[in-house]
């Protein structure tokens, strides 16, 4: 056994044979923790006035953080209130194939990345009052890297278009300009 280089040798009645390298598989997949301010991380029991405030809130924490917001599943009680909501991280899962997909593999699709990677991240909150929610369960780890603080922008979740700007380009689209020659205006 060679230690520096991990191959272990076979001698072979005939002489030495080809050297095989032993391979390991890693039992557990890296994980990643977000840093950022420690007033915008979520703690469990934290409460808050409405589903607004806590969209806003963890919208907030992964803005800082460096990954994108997907909104989950849902419960409501009998009078269209909501009980129990998640959020998650939007690389949460994985996409499940479409059944046309499968029935017809001819089929020209745009091509796009798989964007989701099972990540677990999220927070579980619950109706604890009227209008009150409180956070039950975050797990803060993400299988995945994160986006750097000068591309944080571009994650779908934190895109922008002011009202102003859709007003523009509404007008620009009427009078036959294009989107890219609008932004340029």
């Amino acid at each position: 056994m060679d230690p520096i280089n991990n191959i272990q040798m076979h001698m072979s009645p005939g002489g030495f044979s080809t050297p095989k390298k032993n391979t390991t598989i890693p039992l557990f997949s890296s994980s990643f923790t977000p840093e950022c301010d420690e007033h915008l991380k979520p703690k469990v029991g934290m409460t808050f006035e409405g589903l607004e405030a806590v969209e806003k809130f963890y919208k907030a924490y992964a803005h800082q953080s460096g990954f994108g917001v997907r909104i989950g599943q849902q419960k409501k009680i009998e009078n269209k209130v909501v009980r129990t909501k998640r959020f998650m991280c939007s690389r949460e899962g994985f996409k499940s194939k479409d059944i046309k997909e499968i029935n017809d593999p001819l089929r020209k699709r745009r091509k796009q990345t798989d964007t989701r990677c099972g990540c677990d991240a999220h927070i579980f909150v619950r109706l604890c009052g009227e209008n009150t929610y409180k956070i039950d369960s975050w797990i803060e780890h993400h299988v995945h890297g994160l986006v750097s603080p000068d591309k944080r922008h571009l994650i779908r979740s934190n895109r922008r278009v002011s009202e102003r700007a859709k007003n523009t380009l509404y007008t620009c689209h009427k009078a036959s300009i294009g989107t890219s020659q609008a932004y340029r205006l």
